[in-house]
């Protein structure tokens, strides 16, 4: 029955997000119209062809039931914009989106972490604190306006280096907010303090000490920002022009190309599932090592 539980729950949400994305976007206003019809020589006829050919005059439920089957076998469909598969442009897109918006996320969460970590020793906690100021500006400031500010601060670098900047700020500045709580809770626990009491030096005590005991949560931090930085990157890669997943995502929103947004949306929910999944598993093992540990 767990494992039921385990399976069902996640492949429901699934197929809710999907149907969902379908209906919103075939009930948008102008969904069913297309360019091509106002040629003046298209007939009648001709005009009922293509809008066939977009799925725009079958039920929601009956086009959503086609698309679960051609899923099941899987065929993405045809994007009604690019004209391509949709399985070979989210290929191609997302390696480029996972190099930059990837090596963005690594270094921002190393940094929050490295600055959660200095500010728990004595001499570095106005820099701790600071960074905590200028994480909370950061937050406050959209992701395309940041994008533009790295763009203009770095004029003459690639595309996948503002992307990387932007997205790395962002996930700092959450990361680090979070980080913080954690690292102090790891600090008051009584070995930490026993230690500190037996004269350890600051820089073995957190790396023997508060960063074996708060390392699960850290990783669970890290886990749960992974979608954070496909989020960031939609816009930043748009304003960046960097063609990725974020930008194909944008554009697609924009012409309403149902097969690459459907597509995308369950790709999206299917990280986030799996990012849920490890950030319970570590919870479940910092757990564990309390429990070990007698705390």
């Amino acid at each position: 029955m767990r494992f039921l539980r385990a399976i069902g729950a996640p492949l429901l949400t699934l197929l809710a997000g999907g149907f969902l994305t379908l209906w919103m976007v075939r009930s948008a206003p102008g969904y069913d119209s297309d360019a091509s019809e106002l040629d003046g020589r298209r007939s009648a006829e001709s005009v009922a062809a293509l809008r066939a050919a977009n799925g725009a005059s079958q039920p929601i439920l009956k086009a959503y039931v086609d698309y679960v089957q051609h899923l099941a076998h899987g065929d993405l469909g045809i994007s009604r914009a690019w004209g391509r598969p949709v399985a070979e442009l989210l290929s191609q897109r997302s390696l480029i989106t996972a190099e930059s918006a990837g090596v963005g996320l690594f270094f921002g969460w190393f940094a929050a972490v490295a600055l959660s970590f200095a500010g728990s020793m004595h001499g570095m906690r106005p820099m701790a604190a600071a960074g905590r100021a200028l994480s909370a500006v950061c937050l406050c400031v959209p992701a395309p306006a940041l994008a533009i500010v790295c763009c203009l601060l770095l004029r003459n670098a690639r595309a996948e280096i503002r992307v990387a900047l932007t997205v790395a700020v962002l996930i700092a500045a959450r990361t680090l907010l979070s980080s913080i709580p954690i690292i102090e809770a790891a600090g008051r626990e009584g070995h930490v303090l026993h230690a500190r009491a037996r004269g350890v030096s600051a820089l073995r005590l957190s790396l023997n000490h508060v960063l074996r005991r708060a390392a699960p949560a850290l990783a669970a931090l890290l886990a749960a920002a992974l979608p954070l930085a496909f989020a960031v990157a939609v816009p930043v890669e748009t304003v960046c022009n960097l063609p990725g997943a974020g930008q194909l995502a944008w554009i697609a929103a924009q012409k309403r190309d149902l097969p690459v947004l459907t597509a995308m949306t369950m790709a999206l929910l299917t990280l986030t599932l799996l990012t849920g999944t490890l950030t319970r598993s570590f919870s479940r093992a910092r757990a564990g090592i309390a429990e070990r540990s007698g705390v």
